[in-house]
């Protein structure tokens, strides 16, 4: 987590919701660990496999939350935005590199088992990155589509970019702070900007 940076209240509720959906279900325990990720994704399998809109819509944003608190807890230095209640628009962004995804986005394509319109799940990266991104992502195997939707491949990948990211900022000769105004400003809000995200 970002040092000083409270997770918001929103964020609170659904994970913990999700912790105590899933041990009602399952009787299992959810630690906000990668490790309990395959747990999440055989549960989202079981109560998601009819395929209606409105599974999806009650399971999204508690299993994504659950996700983005992974993702915050394991990585660090992240932040969540999170305006309102519209889900939308919440994202998780990283403050040692420009990344920023939304979560339950992330979720509502896990769950579907295909690309989503609407929330944001795919990575924000600036341009500079892109291409380096593209060549060591490339070099790994193929995924099969029912394990590229899934929450522990999203994190795998996610650990993946972030390293990349992270020796890219790392062989820079001036250090770069991407904080909330830089993200605001690549989304097309008031602020400083960073450079163009995509």
């Amino acid at each position: 987590m970002v040092p000083g940076e409270e997770v918001p209240a929103v964020i609170e509720q659904l994970s913990e919701g999700c912790v105590r959906f899933v041990q009602q279900a399952l009787n299992l325990p959810l630690d906000f660990t990668p490790e309990t990720l395959p747990i999440l994704d055989h549960y989202v399998r079981e109560r998601g496999r009819d395929g209606r809109e409105e599974i999806s819509a009650l399971l999204s944003p508690p299993t994504g939350a659950y996700f983005g608190e992974v993702v915050r807890r394991t990585l660090g230095y992240v932040r969540w935005h999170c305006p309102g209640d519209e889900y939308d628009r919440f994202r998780i962004e990283f403050e040692p590199f420009f990344l920023s995804f939304n979560p339950i986005g992330a979720a509502t394509e896990v769950i579907r088992q295909g690309q989503a319109t609407g929330p944001g799940a795919h990575f924000d990266v600036l341009d500079e990155a892109r291409d380096v991104l593209k060549e060591t992502l490339n070099k790994h195997a193929r995924v099969p589509t029912e394990d590229f939707y899934t929450f522990t491949m999203r994190y795998e990948v996610l650990e993946q970019v972030a390293e990349v990211l992270i020796a890219l900022e790392s062989a820079r000769k001036e250090r770069r702070h991407f904080g909330p105004e830089v993200y605001r400003a690549a989304r097309g809000e008031p602020g400083i900007g960073g450079g163009k995200a995509s």
